[in-house]
C-alpha cells in the first residue's frame, strides 16, 4: 500500500501554544482554514511524497536523527505570495543547512523524487495558507497591528507526518529526538 508522508521538526511547548492560537483567532477571525488543525505545528524538511515502504522512509529518518539539536529562532511575520502567511525563521546556521541537505540527500538516494525548491528551503511555520488576494490582505493588515512573534527553539527532532491521500489532516506517525550520537 502507497503511504503519503512528509517530515518535518515538530514545534512543541510554548512556540506551539503561540501557533495554535495564531491560526485559530485567523481563521475565526476571517474565516480561513485552521491550518494547526490540518497539520500539527512544525517546520517541513520533505514536502509530502508517496512511496510505499514506511519500513525506508523510517531508517532514513532515524539515521538523520543521530545529529545534534540546532538552535532556531522564530521571529516575525514573512509571506509567501499573497497565498500563504508565516511566521519566518532567519537563515539557519551552516550546520543544519548541511544536516538538511544530507536528510533530502538520503531521500534522492532512495529514489524518492526531491525537488531543487526543497534544497533552497525557506524555513517558516505557515498560519494562514491557500489565501486569496483580499483575505491575503486583511490578514496582513491584523498580523501588523499585533506584537511580532520571537521565540527562541531547538530543531530538536525529525518527525514523520502521515495521511490518507484524500484525507484534508495529517497526523504524527513517529518522533525521533535528534540525539547527537553518531
Amino acid at each position: 500500500m502507497i503511504g503519503y508522508w512528509k517530515i518535518g521538526n515538530l514545534i512543541r511547548g510554548e512556540a506551539a501554544e503561540y501557533y495554535k492560537a495564531t491560526c485559530a483567532d485567523l481563521a475565526a477571525r476571517f474565516g480561513i482554514a485552521d491550518v494547526s488543525e490540518i497539520v500539527p505545528p512544525h517546520i517541513t524538511i520533505k514536502s509530502p511524497f508517496e512511496h510505499r515502504s514506511y519500513d525506508l522512509v523510517e531508517r532514513i529518518v532515524a539515521t538523520s536523527a543521530e545529529a545534534p539539536a540546532q538552535p532556531l529562532v522564530l521571529s516575525g511575520w514573512n509571506h509567501f505570495g499573497t497565498r500563504t502567511v508565516f511566521i519566518d525563521i532567519p537563515a539557519p546556521a551552516p550546520e543544519l543547512k548541511a544536516h538538511l541537505t544530507a536528510i533530502l540527500d538520503a531521500f534522492r538516494a532512495a529514489a524518492i523524487e526531491v525537488t531543487p525548491l526543497e534544497y533552497e528551503l525557506h524555513m517558516h511555520l505557515s498560519v494562514a495558507r491557500f489565501l486569496r488576494p483580499e483575505s491575503y490582505a486583511a490578514v496582513s493588515a491584523y498580523l501588523a497591528t499585533i506584537p511580532a512573534p520571537k521565540f527562541e527553539i531547538a530543531l530538536d527532532n525529525i518527525t514523520i507526518f502521515t495521511k490518507d491521500k484524500e484525507a484534508r489532516n495529517w497526523k504524527v506517525q513517529k518522533t525521533f529526538p535528534l540525539t547527537g550520537k553518531r
